[in-house]
């Protein structure tokens, strides 16, 4: 019967029945429990004032004859003989008549005999009745509140019964509508997911176990249908993800292999073979222009020839076969926006087209090509950039040492020559020559004066400096004073390099020409440039220096011009020379508040 009342309802609904039917039953044990405690409530109070009344009784006994003074003893008597907690304590427990006959013994016959007497033995029975008359109160109070303390035990271990009776029909009722169908699916499950699509559920009645019974059921049959095609699909799939594989490998190769230092034509040509092999492409052909030249070109192809073969090259398939038909001629621009490379030329067979993954391939290839030979265009210019430079620093060596030395044996043959009395005439035939060979190699060494670089030994501008002028102060003979105002590290090094060059030869212009007795090298800062001045008190530069052969100013100015600034070679206003250098260092690196720690 039970059952037949709840199939109808579903698993939640019957659940939702069992938690409220247990509710239930909870709450009326509570209910029945708290309005049989609520009638003891109190009580304890009541036989607290009935034990005061004892006392008080015995105080007043104790105090007989009473006098004035005692009156307050018979006014607590009385508060607490008829205090409001006995009144409702005897009124719930049904005992107002004991109250009463109690509060009308005190007032008839105990307070005036109380009042009265002069001794306490005359009382002490009256006392003694009062008292019994108490305890008679307190006794009832007791048994009442006893009786109804086992009722609220009785009421709880029925509701125990009660809730011990739900809890095994809840068991059971757990048992064979969740647990049993609950297994089914489980195992179903676990054969679904080994691709075991023959096993079925048997769960019966109208409840959501059942519904999912069969829902998993149905499913099962439409897997056991759908598998095969999945198993189909998945098997194109793999193959297309294989494909994309071996060609996400490929452009990993030929990055790899584009980038390696070997010859242009043993990384081009396995590309160009391996590209062929993915695609339906042949006759594969790469023209590397010469700086955007379409007619001067290097042809790259992925067939070796006869050429290859006495190299003994091996990279190129050797033999294929000629290929019959008719095609289309693809071509690819290498060009990364700016300059053009090359072409990459190719023959598509007639009808075939490309797929989507097979254009990506080779768009993301001509990208890695156009890549590569920029590259190989920039290295290339700056190995030329490299060869330049080398250039001058050994024009600039030549200058700071053959130069000098050429000048200095023009001076003393000069000088020979001027004493040319008292040589003979082969002596100064022979001088005659050495001059003419020292005038011609000068005139070669000039073409190759440039600037040159200095690399610095010393750690900083400053201490490069210091040393420079120390040298220079042991061989003019006088010290060379060194102002430097700079903070550290204002100057970077590839600058400070060109300005101690020019220190240096303006050092060496006043050893050599200037006679002076006292040279002065300032470093200071304006803004945010940068102002070098070496001064002397010599004889001062001739006018049109730089058209005398001077190339040492020259070269000054060139270094200047390499700084980006400007240098000024003149006479000074008091006499002598003076070289001012003035230019924006790069990127200043200043310490904190200006402090000096070079």
């Amino acid at each position: 019967m039970l059952k037949r009342c709840l199939s109808p309802l579903t698993l939640v609904n019957q659940l939702a029945l069992i938690v409220l039917l247990s509710t239930a039953i909870g709450v009326t044990g509570m209910a029945i429990s708290g309005s049989l405690v609520q009638g003891v409530q109190g009580n304890a109070h009541a036989i607290n004032e009935a034990g005061s009344l004892r006392m008080q009784s015995y105080r007043l006994l104790a105090a007989v004859p009473l006098s004035l003074d005692d009156q307050p003893l018979i006014d607590e008597m009385e508060r607490t003989a008829f205090s409001p907690e006995l009144e409702r304590a005897a009124t719930r427990d049904g005992q107002e008549s004991q109250l009463k006959a109690l509060q009308g013994y005190w007032h008839s016959q105990l307070k005036p005999n109380l009042k009265s007497a002069q001794r306490a033995d005359t009382v002490s029975q009256d006392v003694a009745g009062f008292v019994s008359r108490i305890d008679m109160l307190v006794s009832s109070f007791d048994q009442t509140t006893e009786h109804r303390i086992d009722r609220v035990v009785v009421v709880h271990r029925v509701m125990a019964v009660f809730m011990a009776l739900l809890l095994v029909f809840t068991i059971v009722w757990l048992r064979a509508r969740l647990l049993n169908p609950w297994k089914q699916l489980l195992a179903m499950a676990r054969a679904v997911t080994q691709r075991d699509f023959t096993q079925r559920t048997h769960i019966s009645g109208r409840n959501e176990m059942a519904m999912l019974g069969q829902a998993l059921n149905t499913m099962s049959e439409e897997l056991s249908e759908s598998y095969a095609v999945l198993e189909k699909r998945v098997q194109e799939k793999t193959a297309g993800l294989e494909h994309k594989n071996e060609i996400l490998s490929f452009l990993w190769q030929a990055n790899r292999r584009l980038h390696m230092q070997v010859p242009l034509c043993e990384r081009l040509s396995p590309v160009l073979n391996g590209l062929q092999n993915l695609t339906l492409l042949h006759d594969l052909e790469l023209r590397v222009y010469d700086i955007e030249d379409e007619e001067n070109h290097q042809e790259f192809t992925c067939q070796s020839d006869m050429s290859c073969d006495d190299k003994g090259c091996h990279l190129c398939p050797r033999g294929l076969p000629p290929l019959t038909g008719s095609g289309t001629t693809l071509k690819w621009r290498l060009t990364d926006g700016h300059t053009q490379y090359g072409i990459l030329l190719a023959t598509l067979p007639a009808g075939r087209h490309l797929s989507h993954d097979q254009q990506q391939l080779v768009d993301t290839l001509v990208e890695q090509l156009a890549a590569t030979l920029a590259l190989d265009h920039h290295q290339e210019k700056q190995q030329q950039l490299i060869v330049m430079e080398e250039r001058a620093t050994i024009a600039r060596e030549l200058h700071d040492s053959i130069a000098q030395s050429l000048s200095c044996m023009k001076m003393q043959v000069s000088c020979l020559q001027m004493q040319d009395d008292g040589l003979p005439e082969s002596s100064k035939q022979l001088l005659s020559q050495i001059r003419n060979e020292l005038n011609t190699s000068w005139v070669q060494l000039r073409e190759l004066l440039t600037t040159f670089r200095l690399q610095l030994t010393e750690p900083g501008l400053r201490p490069a400096l210091e040393s420079s002028c120390h040298e220079f102060s042991a061989r003019l003979g006088f010290p060379v004073k060194l102002d430097y105002q700079l903070p550290p590290r204002f100057v970077p090094s590839h600058q400070a390099i060109h300005l101690l060059q020019i220190a240096r030869e303006a050092l060496s212009n006043v050893l050599k020409h200037s006679g002076a007795t006292a040279v002065t090298v300032t470093v200071s800062q304006h803004n945010n440039q940068v102002k070098l001045t070496v001064q002397d008190n010599g004889c001062g530069v001739p006018e049109n220096a730089e058209r005398s052969n001077h190339y040492g100013l020259i070269i000054m100015r060139d270094r200047a011009q390499s700084l980006r600034g400007d240098c000024q070679v003149r006479r000074g206003e008091s006499g002598g020379t003076e070289v001012v250098v003035t230019f924006i260092p790069e990127k200043p690196q200043i310490t904190a508040q200006g402090e000096n720690h070079d």
